[in-house]
């Protein structure tokens, strides 16, 4: 109900209404008083046509005129009652057009209740789609959260990978040049051992052209011993042979910058298989000297050890 909107001033405006010739309307009454809602101004103005009839009547007993003649008084009730019977007639029609209003008014705000009915069942299910699509985006995000959690993880271990793949790097640089100079430790030891080799094949040589008979009695201890020595240098190239063996099993990585000592090795050996040869050749009796008689034989220088 609106504030300051009363049954008195209902009526104060629908009776200056009527007698100013107007049919009272709910939007008139509204319009007179400035103010009031319609469902109010409705009820207030039924009642005010409810008591239109009670009031009228009291209003004519005011006005009888008692002492006037019989015909002038008959005359007026006659009068009064045409008068009444308009304003009743005019009374009903005006309260039938209001009902008819006031369908109109009700069935027109049953649909707008209707669609604001529809319109919140379908704000609801909007609602609820929404609901659904933010849990939907929650559940995403969270998922993508996990997501880039998972990713940054994998890029600290990936990190932690790389760091630790540098340092056997470093470690494996280390161990490389480690290698190298462990392999270059045994190649100047083999090219050692042949210098010394082809030294002391040089001296046999020597030896032998000047000491021929003394060399052919001592052909076969020196044979031996070169035998010996052979075989001792041949166990000291195998054992070199194993080592660059087990160097090459631990520098896999640098096996190409070997390759020329490999190289050297091998000119090595073939300049050991060459010294071998010559040696052969030298040691081999190519000129059968003449027979010394038994007392100028010369006795027989001790043996020397083979340098190595």
């Amino acid at each position: 109900m609106a504030r300051g909107i009363t049954q008195s001033d209902v009526d104060r405006a629908a009776d200056t209404l009527l007698a100013q010739g107007e049919r009272p309307t709910v939007d008139r009454i509204r319009q007179f008083l400035g103010t009031g809602s319609p469902n109010t101004v409705t009820r207030l103005l039924d009642a005010w046509w409810k008591s239109l009839g009670g009031r009228l009547a009291t209003s004519a007993e005011k006005v009888a005129m008692p002492e006037a003649p019989a015909p002038v008084a008959a005359l007026a009730s006659q009068l009064w009652e045409q008068a009444l019977a308009s304003a009743r007639e005019l009374a009903e029609a005006a309260l039938e057009d209001e009902r008819t209003s006031l369908a109109a008014s009700r069935l027109a705000a049953d649909a707008l209740v209707a669609a604001a009915q529809q319109a919140a069942e379908v704000s609801e299910v909007r609602a609820s789609e929404a609901a659904a699509a933010l849990l939907t985006a929650h559940q995403r995000l969270e998922d993508r959260q996990r997501l880039v959690d998972q990713q940054a993880q994998q890029l600290a271990d990936l990190a932690q990978q790389r760091d630790q793949a540098l340092a056997r790097l470093d470690r494996a640089a280390g161990t490389t040049q480690e290698l190298r100079d462990r392999i270059d430790a045994l190649l100047r030891e083999a090219e050692t051992a042949r210098d010394a080799h082809a030294a002391h094949i040089r001296a046999v040589e020597d030896r032998a052209h000047v000491e021929v008979d003394r060399a052919r009695m001592e052909a076969r201890e020196r044979e031996k011993a070169l035998q010996v020595a052979e075989k001792a240098h041949s166990t000291r190239v195998r054992e070199l042979e194993a080592e660059l063996a087990r160097t090459r099993g631990a520098a896999a990585d640098t096996l190409r910058d070997l390759a020329a000592e490999h190289a050297r090795r091998e000119t090595l050996e073939q300049q050991l298989a060459e010294a071998h040869r010559r040696l052969d050749l030298a040691l081999k009796p190519t000129v059968r000297p003449p027979r010394l008689s038994a007392a100028r034989k010369p006795a027989p220088t001790p043996r020397r050890p083979r340098g190595r």
